[in-house]
This record gives C-alpha cells, structure tokens and sequence, in this order.
C-alpha cells in the first residue's frame, strides 16, 4: 500500500517541478515570430479570406488537391 502511494508522490512531484520550470520559461524568454513566420501566417490570411472566411473541411480540401501521388511526377 505505501509503495503505490510513494509512486504517486514522487510522480505529483515531479510534475510541480516540470511545471514550475516550464513557466518560469516561458516568463523568461521573449517570443517573436520570424519574418518568414509572419509571411506564412500573411499567406494563410489570403488564403482564408479567398474562401470566404470560412475554413474548408477535409472534402473541399481533397477537391483542390493539386497532387495526385506517383501521377504527379
């Protein structure tokens, strides 16, 4: 019965530690996005808007797929 216990404990331990790490981090260090990131994120944008606003589901998306496996080569 203690053995069970003491597993539970070290393992409620540790994650505080993980956690307490992580945002100590994360309060730390300073977050930017790259200029590619920002390009990216500019191109889904277009991307978004060209739809409507609205995101496509998996049978709009399978409809504009512009790859057709070995047939693409």
């Amino acid at each position: 019965m203690t053995t069970p216990m003491i597993g539970l404990i070290a393992l409620l331990i540790i994650s505080l530690v993980g956690w307490a790490i992580a945002e100590l981090k994360s309060k730390s260090i300073t977050f930017t996005h790259s200029e590619a990131e920002e390009e990216g994120e500019e191109e889904m944008r277009e991307a978004y808007e060209a739809n409507g606003n609205k995101e496509l589901n998996l049978k709009d998306l399978l409809a504009r797929n512009s790859t057709k496996g070995y047939k693409a080569i």
